[in-house]
């Protein structure tokens, strides 16, 4: 973007997801408002973005990690999830964690503790997602190119001690008042000189959700709740919290982008996508191009991620709207 001189002071991040562009923006000395439509992500958006510092410390972890005298904590991940995504001691461990995440009576410590234990949850699945019941495939691995059994294997200490030294390094103030927000796109009342979107796409193959992939960390985020949204069809025990068909669906999804851009047509629009999506690069172009005169689509090269079988084919675009 900086190729294209354009020229803005602050950012928002509509598909906020893992952060990268909004930590990215940040470093750069932009204001960031990070958003995304998942509370687990608008967590990880308050512990890299929002927050200046990481006020967690070792004495903190090794609280979290323990269950504390006097209280009878509830067993809903050890009930429910039994042989789909973690051993039973580390369901014990989760339903102790959050538990005890949940009793910290500082919100920028509480972003920080969810966010270890969502990475340390990630770290310890096979392809890091959660729309498959496949814990065979972790405590059966004999190799193979889609994972790490030494990783895989890590306790949730060790790695709530690896992510915490992490949290300590990526956490820093860029003197502005960056905020992270939990709505879905379309609903975002906030506004920026750069809107940034980088919706959910789809290939020629089965559309699997983003909602369906995460669907876990987002569960633990209201661990009450957590029963009485478990689907009894799914395999996977899937907890439809927060599920929203918003960019979801291949026929609605243009009209969504444009109801979208209409929403930002003041602003600089970027929008993020891959070249073996479903619609086209060209159709997104010419979405952006309903509202802004000078629109330059940039090649960033091929993407490549684990799951895909065809990197020959996958490039990563950017369609800058001014």
């Amino acid at each position: 973007m900086e190729s294209l001189q354009l020229e803005f002071n602050s950012v928002l991040d509509l598909f906020g997801g893992s952060a990268i562009f909004s930590y990215y923006a940040k470093a750069k000395n932009k204001r960031v408002i990070y958003n995304d439509i998942f509370s687990f992500n608008s967590i990880i958006g308050k512990a890299l973005i929002q927050n200046d510092t990481n006020k967690l410390n070792k004495d903190d972890i090794n609280n979290l990690l323990k269950a504390k005298r006097g209280i009878k904590y509830k067993k809903i991940i050890e009930k429910n999830f039994e042989d789909i995504y973690f051993t039973p001691k580390e369901n014990k461990q989760i339903d102790i964690i959050v538990q005890n995440i949940e009793l910290l009576d500082d919100n920028e410590k509480k972003a920080s503790a969810y966010y270890l234990l969502f990475q340390a949850c990630l770290i310890k699945r096979p392809y890091n997602l959660f729309h498959r019941k496949n814990l065979n495939l972790r405590v059966n691995f004999n190799g193979g190119g889609f994972g790490n059994k030494v990783t895989w294997e890590r306790s949730f200490e060790e790695l709530f001690s690896k992510f915490l030294n992490e949290l300590d390094t990526l956490v820093f103030s860029n003197g502005k008042k960056n905020l992270s927000l939990n709505t879905s796109a379309l609903s975002c009342k906030k506004t920026a000189d750069l809107v940034y979107i980088d919706p959910p796409y789809f290939r020629n193959d089965d559309h699997v959700s983003y909602h369906a992939k995460y669907h876990f960390l987002e569960g633990l985020v209201h661990y009450h709740d957590i029963e009485k949204f478990i689907n009894p069809l799914s395999r996977n025990k899937e907890i439809l919290i927060n599920k929203n068909h918003e960019f979801e669906s291949k026929i609605n999804f243009l009209n969504d982008l444009d109801s979208l851009i209409n929403k930002h047509k003041d602003s600089i629009i970027v929008v993020s996508y891959r070249s073996n999506g479903i619609p086209s690069i060209d159709d997104i172009i010419s979405t952006v191009r309903a509202y802004k005169r000078n629109v330059k689509s940039i090649n960033l090269g091929k993407y490549n991620y684990a799951l895909n079988r065809n990197n020959n084919e996958n490039f990563e675009f950017l369609i800058v709207g001014i």
